[in-house]
């Protein structure tokens, strides 16, 4: 069962698809999980997959478009920035707990690759949700630019420079254009797994599957996931967390320095045997063996 439903965030009206246990009763209340996807993709991608096996699993999941992507509002399209996607979290959570047959005080989130980041930042000082999941994390998107043995200090200064530059242009003329600088074309001719995975993920796949969603981003995104490093968050948050990550996963090193950082509250990993990072997206068998840990997971941590 799915609806879709609309939210404020902000000055913005946002969409997403509110997925419930089949039968629900109307004149129940549910545990409710919100759930976030992974950089610049949009509610019907591996956010929507996990808000659906949730619901089979007995929860109200919420997937929704960040501003400025999919089916949200947002004047500034394919902007990727920490800050605002952290309170469209927050915000979701608000809409989650005044809904009708959402339990207020029984809801977690679940982020999926980036939106873990997000999570974690806006959990840091938000206490009305009770236990935090995720597949596949990236808590530090600073890394993801600064130690990445492929961009060398010259790309890197040359990027920022670029990205200086686009915010400049966009403060003259109002106009921002989401281009290949963040997150390079490919060919499908690049040589190893995890870029063969993002091939068909991100561009193979996209025209036939999910027609609202677009890998090209604004490029002053930059500048804003060179400041992300989540990792600085674990300290403060005190909910039972669970993470789900391919044992061959180039996150799964985030996923272990999250929990050796979150000093209070429960603990765990699960790994997914053979799985690689984008593989857990999507990928059935994988899915359904991260559903059902994160599913028992929430179950536990969100009881009555």
């Amino acid at each position: 069962m799915k609806q879709t439903v609309t939210f404020k965030s902000g000055s913005v009206n946002l969409t997403g698809d509110l997925y419930l246990p089949d039968g629900a009763d109307a004149s129940s209340t549910y545990p409710a999980i919100v759930v976030g996807g992974p950089m610049a993709t949009v509610k019907e991608q591996a956010a929507g997959v996990f808000a659906n096996e949730l619901s089979k699993r007995g929860f109200i999941a919420l997937a929704f478009d960040y501003r400025g992507y999919g089916d949200s509002e947002g004047g500034l399209r394919q902007y990727e920035d920490p800050a605002t996607k952290t309170e469209d979290i927050q915000n979701a959570v608000s809409f989650l707990r005044g809904h009708e047959n959402v339990d207020s005080e029984r809801i977690g989130a679940l982020g999926v690759c980036a939106s873990s980041s997000y999570i974690a930042a806006a959990l840091a000082s938000d206490r009305r949700v009770k236990a935090f999941g995720t597949v596949s994390a990236h808590f530090s998107l600073r890394e993801f630019f600064t130690a990445n043995p492929m961009v060398t200090p010259e790309i890197r200064d040359q990027l920022l420079g670029a990205s200086n530059a686009a915010r400049e242009r966009y403060y003259k003329t109002g106009e921002a254009t989401a281009d290949a600088m963040v997150w390079p074309d490919m060919t499908g001719e690049e040589e190893g797994d995890f870029y063969q995975d993002i091939y068909d993920y991100y561009f193979r796949r996209v025209s036939s599957e999910w027609p609202n969603f677009s890998n090209h981003l604004v490029p002053f995104s930059l500048e804003q996931l060179v400041r992300s490093h989540a990792l600085d968050y674990a300290p403060q948050i005190t909910v039972p967390y669970l993470g789900v990550v391919g044992a061959n996963a180039v996150t799964r090193p985030y996923t272990e320095r999250f929990i050796e950082a979150k000093t209070t509250g429960a603990k765990d990993i699960k790994v997914i045997d053979d799985a690689r990072h984008i593989q857990t997206y999507d990928r059935t068998e994988y899915v359904c063996q991260a559903a059902d840990a994160l599913g028992s997971f929430f179950d536990t941590h969100l009881s009555a």
